[in-house]
């Protein structure tokens, strides 16, 4: 499989495709996917896509379905459905990122319209997939939201580690001028 594999894959898709469940645990299961759509048959279609991928598919069909799944579980992906009956996904994608930043949002919308895509990315979608789904597009959208999702955790792990570490250095700066301000009190006076 391996070198033949990935250049067959540089061949069929431009980049090697991001392999789920291939990461290292700072990433958490990056294989499990939320699919939120108001029609079951596009629900499916994008499940029976994604699977033969490695990844696992929950679906549900609105946002109230969909908050509820969240709240049982990290999702490494969720495909969001822009037009929905009730909420629509622009108005649910705006309230999930905020509170599931490593969730990836990519957008599913039957309507192509620059002004629909604008929205889409406007509201913190990475990405956003037309229907009638191809699958090389959904797969290659995917692959690059599971990256950025990686990326972005990567980055963010590293400023927390910076900013321990700007802490400790702080800290220790300050005891030992606290140490050289005991040793020598008339020193600093003159």
């Amino acid at each position: 499989m391996g070198d033949r594999q990935e250049s067959d894959d540089v061949r069929r898709y431009g980049t090697l495709r991001f392999r789920p469940g291939a990461m290292p645990p700072l990433f958490g299961d990056t294989t499990s996917v939320l699919v939120v759509d108001d029609d079951a048959t596009v629900g499916r279609l994008l499940a029976a896509i994604l699977a033969p991928e490695g990844y696992r598919c929950t679906i549900v069909s609105n946002a109230q379905e969909a908050r509820d799944a969240l709240a049982r579980q990290p999702f490494a992906l969720a495909l969001v459905d822009v037009m929905m009956p009730g909420e629509n996904g622009l108005e649910l994608v705006a309230d999930i990122i905020p509170k599931y930043p490593d969730t990836a949002v990519v957008m599913v919308t039957g309507v192509d319209e620059p002004s629909i895509a604008d929205l889409a990315l406007d509201s913190g979608a990475f990405d956003f997939v037309l229907k009638p789904i191809r699958d090389s597009e959904l797969l290659i959208t995917v692959a690059n939201a599971g990256r950025r999702r990686c990326l972005e955790i990567d980055r963010r792990a590293k400023a927390a580690k910076a900013e321990r570490e700007l802490g400790d250095t702080s800290a220790a700066l300050g005891d030992a001028l606290d140490r050289l301000n005991r040793a020598s009190p008339d020193e600093g006076r003159s």
